[in-house]
């Protein structure tokens, strides 16, 4: 079962708003229930010590001085109003901090109830001897305490909720909202929509995780761009074959040089093809071994000068010792592949040659001709990998696509240069990673 991660926030945000409401309420009711408790229980030791204080003072205190002391200990206030009497059942005498007349009607210890000035009070009766003290506190004046201190209790609680709320809602908002929003644009997305996803977001994972993203669909964008212009490309070169060899087999009379030629140059394609598809199982590293690239190049380049004086062409080479860790067999179709190019594209009369040397310690290969050469912009596309030169000569696009492979294979770079000269032709460098 999938489970929604704004969901599992919802209910999360519906707990605390829940455990914080029944929190307060209990907190309440209880704090309310103890409250009374204590000033209750306090109200009656009042009254206790007053009652003894009154006992041990009271052949020295008049009725008329003993209400001035009560009214100027305890004043009425608006807060909190304490009502005491005492009474003298012995003599009669009777004082109040607040005026009354009402009588004494039970002299019993216990809680008491009365009703004055328009007010409910309650509290508690002592007695000590002959005196009877009582000491009450108007009932809604309880409440208002209470609600007072309630006040400064839950406050706290409730301010911390909102708190907790707000930033559970910045939280959705940074992180799930993005989310959500990702994973509707994902599901929307198919390999002909690979368009980085635009996503505005102030959280640094949500960020990081779009940026990958972004930066994988581009790398499969280019990688189906390239694979759709590779196979292009192989259609393109298989094509012409097959129409000359059509075109033959309908004739009358055959042309069977011609046909040779074509049925060769379809074999040289499909080794070609399988060539490049060892190449991306990826198996060479693995058999790396140290290749001295001048013992190596020497009879590639004896045999290819010899072809290219055939075509009219001359060939130099200065090779250097040079020796990297490589596959052999790969490093001389590199260099077959390179010189074959210049045989295939280039008019009689062009001067090829081949450098081997080591600038600041990376080797390089370097094949360059006085051919007619490339156009810049057209040198750049080609160094992309999977393009093809012109339509014209057999296998150029998949040649030079197998030339990109061995460089990416030996952690070399390719790269299609201008001549240092400045004069016509086309200089190609690939450098080695040691």
């Amino acid at each position: 079962m999938n489970i929604r991660l704004s969901h599992v926030a919802a209910l999360l945000a519906l707990t605390m708003v829940v455990t914080a409401a029944v929190g307060v309420v209990a907190t309440y009711r209880e704090a309310g229930d103890e409250l009374r408790d204590v000033l209750d229980d306090d109200l009656e030791n009042q009254g206790r010590l007053l009652a003894r204080l009154l006992v041990a003072e009271s052949g020295g205190l008049s009725a008329d001085n003993l209400g001035t002391l009560l009214r100027r200990t305890f004043r009425p206030d608006e807060e909190d109003t304490l009502w005491v009497s005492v009474y003298d059942v012995a003599d009669g005498r009777f004082a109040s901090n607040l005026a009354h007349d009402l009588p004494l009607a039970d002299s019993r210890n216990g809680r008491l109830r009365l009703r004055f000035d328009g007010h409910d009070w309650e509290g508690y009766q002592r007695r000590e001897g002959d005196l009877v003290v009582q000491l009450l506190r108007r009932t809604d004046q309880y409440g208002e305490v209470g609600q007072e201190i309630l006040e400064e209790i839950t406050m706290p609680v409730l301010v911390g909720s909102v708190v907790n709320l707000a930033l559970l809602a910045g939280l959705i908002g940074l992180s799930l909202w993005p989310i959500a929003r990702l994973a509707r644009e994902i599901e929307s997305r198919n390999a002909d929509s690979l368009a980085p996803v635009v996503l505005p977001t102030r959280a640094a994972e949500i960020a990081v995780l779009r940026d990958t993203l972004n930066g994988m669909m581009t790398g499969v964008d280019t990688a189906l761009k390239r694979e759709r212009q590779f196979a292009s490309d192989v259609a393109h070169e298989l094509r012409t074959p097959l129409t000359t060899l059509k075109l033959e087999l309908a004739g009358d009379a055959p042309d069977h040089k011609a046909m040779k030629s074509e049925v060769d140059r379809l074999a040289r394609l499909v080794e070609q093809l399988l060539t490049l598809a060892r190449l991306d199982q990826g198996r060479w590293r693995a058999g790396f071994t140290p290749v001295g690239l001048q013992a190596l190049y020497a009879p590639e380049i004896e045999r290819f000068t010899a072809r290219m004086e055939q075509a009219g062409m001359s060939l130099q080479s200065d090779l250097g010792t040079v020796t990297i860790n490589g596959e052999a067999t790969l490093l001389q179709v590199l260099l077959q592949n390179l010189l074959k190019n210049v045989l295939d594209h280039c008019p009689p009369g062009t001067r090829t040659f081949v450098r081997l040397y080591s600038p600041a310690g990376r080797p390089v290969l370097e094949v360059s001709d006085t051919g007619p050469g490339i156009a810049e912009l057209q040198r750049r596309q080609m160094g992309e990998g999977f393009r093809r030169l012109d339509s014209r000569s057999e296998g150029l696009g998949i040649g030079l696509t197998i030339c990109q492979r061995i460089a990416q294979v030996h952690g070399a770079s390719l790269e299609f240069l201008a001549r240092d000269d400045g004069a016509p032709g086309l200089r190609v460098r690939v450098t080695f990673a040691q």
